[in-house]
């Protein structure tokens, strides 16, 4: 990919309701993931599946946000059934869930190759995001990472991972070694940084916002939503502010003048934190591009 996916916010719609998913469309996400797992009654599963593929059909390049879909598990992999259903011009990446191994990812990436060649879709744009929920998938992020150029960015899924660790309601330290480790396998694998899971307690603003706020101190670039009313506080988050922007250009100001070692707000600038500097202005062009 010409550039590192940065998703402030993916918002989540289930797939077997139309009228959920028009309005996700609508509501500002940088991302919508139209799922065909948790959210859909097994008896629906078929009938989701064509609503979803419809739906991508009659947005496609008429949307301001990407298109994800996650898909079923099925068999140790990937209902095949939703892939080729749902891969059709429009979609933007598939979302993996409960992923626990890199030839999980190779899999779908080699149904991929034969789909977009049949579809006319260009070659390798269909991005994948495998989903880190369990201790196993944890132990083996590092390998799901370098799975392959389609693997956009790692997703964390902390219900479940806690649920794979022993721990129920878990606090956040619980989770502190795996999101970690999420990061520094991303980094180390050159793809963009990882995407936290969604918080569940919709009423609870204050929650989201210092959730947020954790999750990208650790490294974290974007989070799932349940609902659009959390999309304003994910973009204010992980949008840097016009505080850390103004010093990303004090910093890049100090470095052109070709001094090797300079001082911003009494801090050494030297190479690390110039190219610190350099990734806050694009995020921040990058973010101003999509309209906030």
């Amino acid at each position: 990919m010409a550039e590192r996916a940065l998703l402030r916010s993916c918002l989540f719609a289930p797939g077997s309701d139309e009228r959920k998913m028009s309005k996700a469309v609508r509501s500002g996400a940088d991302a919508v993931v139209l799922d065909l797992e948790d959210s859909v009654d097994p008896k629906d599963k078929a009938r989701a599946r064509e609503t979803v593929a419809r739906l991508i059909g009659a947005v496609a390049g008429n949307s301001a946000c990407e298109i994800h879909v996650r898909v079923n598990r099925r068999d140790g992999g990937y209902d095949p059934s939703d892939i080729s259903r749902v891969v059709v011009p429009g979609l933007a990446a598939l979302r993996l869930p409960k992923c626990e191994s890199a030839s999980e990812v190779t899999t779908v990436a080699a149904m991929l190759n034969g789909l977009e060649a049949e579809r006319g879709i260009p070659p390798g744009t269909t991005r994948l995001y495998p989903t880190i929920e369990s201790a196993v998938g944890v132990i083996a992020a590092a390998d799901i990472a370098r799975a392959g150029p389609r693997v956009a960015a790692l997703v964390f899924g902390p219900a479940d991972f806690a649920a794979s660790i022993g721990v129920s309601a878990p606090p956040f330290e619980a989770t502190l070694v795996a999101r970690s480790t999420l990061v520094l396998v991303s980094a180390a694998a050159g793809v963009g940084p990882p995407i936290d899971g969604a918080f569940l307690e919709l009423a609870d603003v204050d929650g989201l916002r210092d959730h947020s706020r954790r999750v990208r101190a650790l490294g974290f670039m974007g989070k799932s939503a349940i609902h659009p009313r959390q999309i304003p506080i994910l973009h204010d988050v992980f949008t840097p502010s016009p505080d850390e922007v103004e010093r990303a250009r004090r910093v890049i100001a100090v470095a052109e003048e070709g001094q090797a070692i300079g001082v911003v707000d009494g801090g050494f600038v030297d190479r690390p934190v110039v190219s610190q500097a350099r990734a806050v202005l694009e995020m921040a062009r990058r973010f101003e591009s999509r309209g906030g």
